[in-house]
């Protein structure tokens, strides 16, 4: 990413967001397509809401499939991820991933003084194979039964939790589930023994904004500050906490809007609305706003680049 001078947050977000309503406005009865993972939905619905009220001749419609899009929004495993070189990413919020159990399974109490780090999270939830004996020597060392569930579709969180561990959704132990990842949450409700990871919007009640009953994040190892924040099951706390610290057990992915380089000047502009009025809805669906200094670069970057397509 290029580095660019950096504007005040809140003047650049008014530079932009005035420019940017206003080159809208001057294009009417324009369509865009757009693609989402379903656990994102719910926040994009909110961003095509609000921006229909700002520019109503500006027509955001589902697209049929990923592929027709002309803007999509991802997830990527960091910030790094800059997609394919025909293409344009611009980072529009994060989303914290924790794993999670029911208050049934007898795991929480077992784990309660002997909490989870990040070697120990990778002994629960991935299987090192022995290539020659097929044997498993990555087992966690509990007398506890445990059944991991993960997704299977390629919308799942599974390759980004995954990844951060530093394996494949190959090496995942347990069932996989088919459909969306909130179906994670039903399997394990029915298995006493059962775990999995999941995004915040999922786990918590994004209208009581407390996690939803039953469930209980499994004891991580974190400082007794964070733990006090983390184990509150107050979303705003956890979201408040993420934001501020890197916490090397909990993966924290960003979602990408990605467009190509050709695409329609109102699939940019919508872009570049959701980095900049788009960004108050983030916390209230479950989302994490991208990094400070990330967002005013890209808000600056964006500015220069609807400034120079007006001249």
């Amino acid at each position: 990413m290029k580095k660019l001078q950096i504007l005040p947050l809140a003047a650049g977000a008014a530079l932009l967001a005035a420019a940017t309503v206003s080159s809208a406005q001057a294009r009417a009865h324009e369509v865009i397509y757009v693609d989402n993972p379903k656990f994102v939905a719910p926040l994009v619905e909110k961003w095509i809401e609000e921006y229909a009220k700002v520019n109503p001749h500006v027509q955001i419609k589902r697209a049929e499939s990923r592929e027709k899009a002309d803007l999509r929004f991802t997830a990527l495993t960091s910030s790094d991820d800059e997609g394919a070189s025909s293409e344009v990413v611009t980072y529009v919020a994060r989303f914290a991933l924790l794993p999670v159990t029911t208050k049934a399974n007898p795991l929480v109490g077992a784990l309660s003084k002997n909490r989870l780090d990040r070697k120990k999270l990778r002994k629960l939830f991935f299987a090192d194979k022995d290539l020659a004996s097929g044997e498993d020597n990555n087992k966690l060392n509990i007398a506890n039964p445990v059944t991991v569930y993960s997704g299977s579709n390629a919308a799942s969180a599974a390759p980004i939790y995954a990844s951060y561990f530093g394996y494949s959704t190959a090496n995942l132990r347990g069932k996989k589930v088919s459909g969306d990842d909130i179906f994670l949450l039903n399997a394990i409700k029915k298995d006493a023994a059962g775990v999995t990871f999941n995004s915040l919007t999922y786990l918590y009640d994004t209208e009581t904004r407390r996690l939803k009953e039953g469930l209980a994040i499994l004891p991580l190892d974190v400082k007794k500050v964070q733990r006090e924040v983390l184990y509150s099951n107050n979303i705003d706390q956890a979201i408040a906490l993420l934001e501020e610290e890197k916490i090397d057990v909990i993966p924290v992915p960003y979602i990408g809007a990605v467009y190509s380089r050709e695409a329609a000047v109102a699939a940019r502009d919508f872009a570049r609305w959701v980095i900049t009025d788009g960004q108050q809805y983030n916390h209230s669906y479950g989302f994490l706003n991208p990094d400070k200094k990330l967002l005013a670069l890209q808000q600056q970057q964006a500015k220069k680049q609807l400034l120079t397509s007006e001249k």
